[in-house]
């Protein structure tokens, strides 16, 4: 009887100690949940963010599957395949691996803010907003990786 006792006891014991072990291991946030989180349009990025490095003081990394060229608003914006830069709520600072084309030039973007229903895209020194609607969904990429290294290279694209 004494044996019975303590096996049920073990088998009980055991029971309570599955679930903790079964426990779903941890799941960050996706790139589009992270964007999310931080107040920023997912459509700031491509689909083909999926990858990334966030560190506790607000540093970055991100990787795209490829390196990318979207059309956005009539302008012409090229991602790298590493994406860096600092996050808080609202903002992105000293953004590096991210270009826009001005006139014949790919210019880096260096950061973003969201604010007041306007995404405004610091370009240097200079500065552009635009409504938080036209944000809505991610852009696609017209061009791959060999537009995305002309666009490294500071090359023109060929249009």
């Amino acid at each position: 009887m004494a044996t019975a006792a303590a096996a049920s006891a073990l088998l009980l014991l055991l029971g309570l100690a599955a679930p903790a072990s079964a426990a779903a291991p941890y799941e960050p946030p996706t790139v589009p949940e992270l964007m999310d989180r931080f107040g920023l349009p997912r459509a700031l990025l491509p689909e083909t963010a999926r990858r990334y490095l966030l560190h506790n003081d607000g540093t970055f990394e991100l990787f795209l599957d490829d390196g990318c060229v979207v059309e956005v608003g009539g302008y012409r914006v090229g991602y790298d395949i590493k994406l860096s830069g600092t996050v808080s709520p609202g903002a992105v600072t000293g953004l590096e691996g991210v270009r826009v084309r001005v006139l014949f030039a790919w210019v880096p973007i260096t950061g973003v803010e969201v604010a007041g229903g306007e995404v405004t895209v610091h370009i240097g020194p200079v500065s552009k907003s635009f409504p938080v609607v036209g944000f809505k969904s991610s852009p696609l990429c017209i061009v791959g990786s060999a537009a995305a290294a002309a666009v490294d290279a500071s090359l023109p694209l060929v249009e």
